[in-house]
């Protein structure tokens, strides 16, 4: 008899000594049950129950809508993630993010327990990073056997840098660990559940209101506050497959071989100043025909800023352009390219010509922003049509390189052959003059002939007494790609790093350690001296 009783002694002993827990537990729980109550008689009473009924369905419904829209495509609550390819991108760069892409889109497949295991991470980076190495080196069996060990190094300090501002962004976001996750999932279960309890037992309490409430629960809150947490672990997965891909994009681009400072440096600072040194100054080449016109039109861009510049800058504000872009434009530097000969004719491609185009081309591809200038006088020759299919062909054959922007330039528009009195100004893309219309049908024509990458058109006469074109049409034209041209410099900087043999890299680290060695052998020596 002692040995049945001792169970529930044991129980009994429990029950006491946890009496003050009920005691908070109905402190606590009490007045809102009790208020529930009161509330219920009173709406039915009041003949107000159904009223309160629907207008629980209607705040359910807004916040499963709400709770789906704001956590799954506007995700105005958690930073967005850009999806952009970055500026740096050649275009097989930008064939490896849709691979990246691809890799953040898995994160709609996987289960919420699944984005809380930390072995998922790790195997999705190790996925990440073999799955974009194949893609640049396709025909070696074992591609990563290749990267250097310090620029994967580099690669994973700038995603995770990048992963942890971005968390950051998140109020108490670099708290979170993945036990927390753990337990706030834990919790909701339990808080789930003891809904689900209190949703059964509510019917026979009010048969109304509780079995409108187990309808409202099952059908679209419990499913809307499911899907608001799995979408906020979605957000960290693609945010760490996103910053990930980055780098590791930008690593097999061999863009990381000078290091995570001066990549930072050359990346992260923004567009380019507006007093830049000289090796940041913008490259703008001038390519054409002989006597086409390129040193004056380089002479004309240049005699506008020796002056005053409130013109230009006028002229740029007008059409909704930045005017501190002329500060820029202050600081390009024209490099006029040798010209190509234009004996050929479209049956026959002479052999000087050709070496003079391949010349052009090998001497340009280097630019931040090319100027195509073609003689409107004789129209356009087959010559130059073959030197942009010959820049196009170049940037087609080499993935890896992004195409500087280009502007054709038309010269000569003051000659007669365009009309019968030059008197500036024009309007070339709306005026009903005879010469506007002669140079807008030139420019219908070039844009049918020339390649897609020139597309971009603007006609200048420049007679020395009345030029015209220059502050009205070139200038800004060129103002408007300043943006393309910074990214084509720095990806050009950046490539002439990367691109130096590893026994030029090893020798200027040699100079660098060397310089830091005698200056601080200057200071002790400095220091010395000075010390009584």
């Amino acid at each position: 008899m002692g040995d049945m009783l001792r169970p529930w002694r044991a129980g009994l002993q429990i029950l006491l000594r946890e009496w003050r827990t009920g005691v908070l537990l109905i402190l606590l729980v009490g007045p809102f049950l009790a208020y529930i109550g009161f509330g219920t008689l009173w709406l039915i009473e009041r003949g107000w129950l159904l009223v309160a009924v629907i207008a629980w369905i209607v705040a359910g419904g807004a916040f499963a809508i709400l709770a789906a829209r704001w956590t799954t495509s506007v995700r105005t609550v958690m930073p967005p993630l850009d999806w952009d390819a970055p500026k740096t991108f050649s275009p097989q760069d930008r064939e490896a993010w849709k691979i990246v892409q691809d890799d953040a889109q898995e994160a709609e497949k996987l289960a919420m327990e699944a984005l809380i295991d930390g072995d998922r991470y790790i195997e999705t980076g190790r996925e990440l990073l073999k799955h974009l190495a194949a893609h640049y080196h396709p025909d070696s069996t074992h591609p990563l056997d290749e990267v250097p060990v310090v620029e994967l190094l580099t690669a994973l300090e700038l995603a995770a840098e990048d992963l942890a501002k971005l968390t950051r962004q998140v109020p108490g976001g670099d708290l979170i660990t993945l036990s927390h996750w753990r337990r706030a999932i834990q919790m909701a279960g339990y808080i789930s559940k003891a809904n689900d309890l209190y949703a059964l037992v509510s019917p026979f309490l009010n048969p109304l209101s509780g079995l409108t409430r187990i309808g409202t629960r099952e059908l679209i809150v419990k499913p809307a506050w499911k899907n608001m947490q799995q979408n906020v672990l979605r957000w960290f997965f693609q945010a760490y497959v996103n910053r990930m891909g980055v780098h590791l994009i930008e690593l097999f681009s061999g863009r990381l071989a000078i290091g995570a400072d001066q990549y930072r440096r050359l990346t992260r600072r923004g567009s380019l100043p507006a007093l830049p040194d000289g090796g940041d100054t913008l490259i703008i080449d001038v390519v054409g025909a002989r006597e086409s016109g390129k040193s004056r039109l380089i002479a004309a861009a240049k005699e506008v800023f020796e002056g005053d510049d409130r013109p230009i800058r006028a002229r740029l504000e007008g059409m909704g352009l930045d005017g501190a872009l002329v500060d820029r434009l202050k600081h390009v530097r024209y490099v006029e390219v040798p010209g190509y000969s234009t004996r050929s004719t479209p049956e026959h491609d002479s052999r000087t010509d050709r070496n003079t185009r391949e010349a052009a081309v090998e001497a340009a591809v280097g630019c931040d922003l090319l100027i195509l200038v073609i003689d409107g006088r004789k129209s356009l020759r087959p010559a130059d049509v073959a030197f942009a299919e010959a820049w196009d062909r170049y940037f087609l054959q080499h993935t890896n390189r992004e195409a500087p922007p280009a502007l054709v330039v038309v010269t000569g528009v003051d000659r007669p052959e365009f009309g019968p009195v030059w008197a500036p100004p024009y309007d070339w893309s709306a005026g009903q003059g005879v010469r506007e219309a002669a140079v807008r049908n030139l420019f219908d024509s070039l844009r049918a002939t020339l390649p897609p990458g020139f597309s971009t058109f603007a006609a200048a006469g420049l007679p020395e007494q009345s030029s015209f074109g220059m502050v009205e049409h070139v200038l800004p034209a060129l103002a408007a790609q300043l943006h393309r041209a910074e990214r084509a410099a720095l990806l050009r900087r950046l490539q002439a790093v990367a691109s130096r043999s590893k026994a030029g890299r090893v020798m200027s680290q040699l100079g660098q350690q060397g310089k830091q060695v005698w200056t601080h052998l200057k200071n002790r020596r400095k220091k010395a001296k000075t010390t009584p």
